[in-house]
């Protein structure tokens, strides 16, 4: 199930999923959808947060929290939502919104590298194969920085593309991190959430 809290999701055209927690959105987040929407002539970025998650946990900042942060983000971009799922893999996102939105759109998923190294290697058990999976989405992967090698049987379903230079080495876990350490942040945050990231982890502004 899908719940759209910014923007409205496309009936037909191209369009890109860009998943994540977002504990907390950063610039390599916004650097990854727009840098794909102009590379793949996307129609729409779509940020999605799952409700649950395979692997981990997180019980704060909440998923509500969290989708006020990526709806702020969205409403400032032309062509992009903001969403919510249940599922917590992301080829069940992509069959939940393709329920949604039905069989006219084409369907991406937008990923750096380190995520869909992630979603190739994963254990799915008795679940289809990465390969089989493949058959549902193009993955596009943001190399940030480094060479992203596409395995041969995967020629055209993965589609490397490079991201600025600047936000190479962002990532939720990095903003956390100096937040936690008292170091500065908010460069690696988008200014209009900064204040929203600054209440949650911290307790003041940025």
């Amino acid at each position: 199930m899908i719940q759209t809290v910014a923007g409205r999701l496309l009936r037909r055209g191209r369009v890109g999923l860009l998943p994540g927690t977002y504990n907390p959105p950063t610039m390599a987040h916004v650097a990854l959808g727009e840098a794909a929407q102009r590379r793949f002539d996307l129609d729409q970025v779509v940020q999605i947060i799952p409700r649950s998650l395979p692997h981990k946990r997180i019980a704060r900042p909440t998923v509500e929290d969290r989708l006020e942060w990526i709806a702020a983000l969205a409403l400032l971009r032309e062509g992009w939502a903001a969403c919510a799922c249940e599922a917590g893999l992301v080829v069940d996102m992509v069959d939940a919104l393709r329920r949604e939105v039905g069989d006219a759109c084409e369907l991406f998923v937008i990923a750096g590298r380190d995520a869909a190294e992630r979603y190739a290697t994963w254990d799915y058990g008795d679940r289809e194969a990465f390969s089989d999976q493949l058959k549902r989405f193009t993955l596009l992967v943001g190399a940030r920085g480094q060479s992203y090698r596409v395995a041969a049987e995967h020629t055209g379903q993965i589609l490397p593309f490079e991201i600025a230079s600047a936000h190479a080495e962002t990532s939720s876990s990095l903003v956390r991190s100096a937040i936690a350490r008292g170091e500065n942040w908010d460069h690696l945050v988008p200014a209009e959430i900064r204040h929203f990231v600054a209440a949650a982890y911290t307790g003041g502004a940025a």
